[in-house]
């Protein structure tokens, strides 16, 4: 298994090599001796961390970390500052900076930082992962966040509603209750590509109000780490349809980019209110 990559930035070659030395039996060593050149390298080589001077020549490693905060590519990438300023090495701590150590540094202090400052990379990773449901409907593949999810089953035999839009004319009894039905295939203006006998439900609860979602395959649940997802704000081109309000980020899967939808998209607020009262006829035949 290959080593964590580092890029060493620092404008002394007695300071990297001095770092070198030290790192280099348990990381994989990349350098720059200027703020220009670590940004060419840090996108290029997306390194486990970066260990960053301050006062260097073309540009101030402040700038690089401020640089690197404003690209949502590079903002994950966790920067430790190596310096002997210690009031602007604090400031940057302020931009985002992941660790300070000040400059000269033990051996054994800066194998410590590093290997915390990954650490606390590593766990902010498990904390932005995601657990999703991956559901087909025709050729449309999308993902919704598990925790949206009540129950997910084979869908049973549904029964027609008195009235509703065309895709939310049908409901089922589920647990003694009736829940309406809503095909999202009708939702999307796409066609089912599963019989009716194998399609799925998705359960959701929106605002306390139970909805099925009609759909035709489900995967097992599965969780992705941060890094395999490009959240809402950083996706160009979601500007309109559902992808509008609904979009929580794209999913990289399988060489593609799959989109995570909360699914609450599907139904309008106001429909979501009218349900009880689409629901009361059924209700009144029920207790009948």
């Amino acid at each position: 298994m290959s080593l964590p990559s580092l890029l060493l930035v620092d404008d002394s070659d007695a300071i990297l090599a001095l770092e070198r030395a030290i790192l280099s039996g348990h990381y994989t060593i990349h350098t720059a001796s200027n703020g220009r050149e670590a940004l060419d390298k840090v996108g290029r080589l997306q390194p486990a961390a970066m260990l960053l001077d301050l006062s260097m020549p073309e540009m101030d490693g402040d700038e690089v970390l401020q640089r690197m905060k404003a690209d949502p590519v590079l903002a994950g990438i966790p920067v430790i500052i190596i310096s002997s300023e210690k009031s602007r090495a604090e400031a940057c701590m302020g931009l985002g900076a992941e660790a300070f150590l000040a400059k000269p540094f033990r051996a054994d202090e800066l194998l410590q930082t590093v290997g915390d400052a990954l650490a606390s990379a590593r766990r902010r990773m498990r904390t932005g992962s995601l657990l999703v449901l991956r559901l087909t409907v025709g050729d449309l593949e999308f993902a919704v966040p598990l925790d949206a999810v009540r129950e997910v089953l084979l869908q049973p035999q549904t029964r027609p509603m008195p009235t509703g839009p065309a895709y939310l004319r049908d409901y089922v009894e589920l647990r003694g209750a009736p829940v309406c039905v809503l095909d999202v295939a009708q939702r999307l203006g796409t066609a089912h590509k599963v019989p009716l006998v194998e399609r799925m439900l998705v359960v959701i609860q929106v605002d306390g109000v139970a909805l099925a979602l009609a759909v035709d395959t489900v995967r097992d649940p599965e969780e992705y780490a941060a890094a395999d997802i490009d959240r809402r704000e950083t996706v160009g081109g979601a500007d309109h349809g559902l992808l509008r309000e609904g979009l929580i980020g794209m999913l990289r899967v399988g060489g593609r980019n799959q989109p995570i939808l909360d699914p609450k998209v599907f139904i309008a607020r106001g429909l979501l209110r009218e349900l009880p009262t689409l629901l009361a006829p059924v209700e009144v035949e029920r207790s009948a």
